[in-house]
């Protein structure tokens, strides 16, 4: 058996830690001698701006979009008013054929614009009742008159 001398010492093994705290790249020290880092908030507050001020372009309306809207909205309260004088009328039995033409007339007006499929066809179903009501009244005009 062989014993060797006071004089040779083991090595210790290292750990699997590379010495910096929590992962940080640097220690300490150099920490406090570069100071703190500019903040970076600036660029962020700058994209938000342009993303914002983007949406308010996009938001802008035309003002030919604006007169078309308005123009509709009119359209809509009259076939609405006549609707409901048509409404009265047959309720109250004084109905009268100037009731079912006007709406007529508010219905075939524009017609050609509507790309909606669900309002052009509860136009036409507006407008065939229209239409049928005109020619009950014409016809009981004629055996009246």
């Amino acid at each position: 058996m062989k014993i060797e001398g006071p004089s040779k010492t083991q090595k210790t093994s290292q750990s699997g830690k590379s010495g910096k705290a929590g992962g940080v790249d640097g220690s300490f020290e150099d920490f406090i001698a570069k100071g703190a880092s500019k903040p970076q908030g600036a660029a962020a507050t700058r994209s938000i701006a342009m993303v914002d001020a983007l949406l308010s372009v996009q938001g802008a309306e035309d003002p030919t979009a604006r007169a078309a809207r308005r123009r509709m909205r009119e359209r809509a309260d009259n076939l609405l008013d006549g609707l409901d004088k048509i409404r009265i009328g047959l309720l109250s039995g004084t109905l009268t054929l100037g009731h079912c033409i006007d709406v007529a007339d508010v219905v075939a007006s524009h017609r050609e614009r509507i790309s909606d499929p669900a309002l052009s066809a509860l136009l036409d179903e507006i407008d065939l009742r229209a239409q049928v009501e005109i020619a009950k009244m014409r016809k009981a005009l004629d055996v009246n008159g």
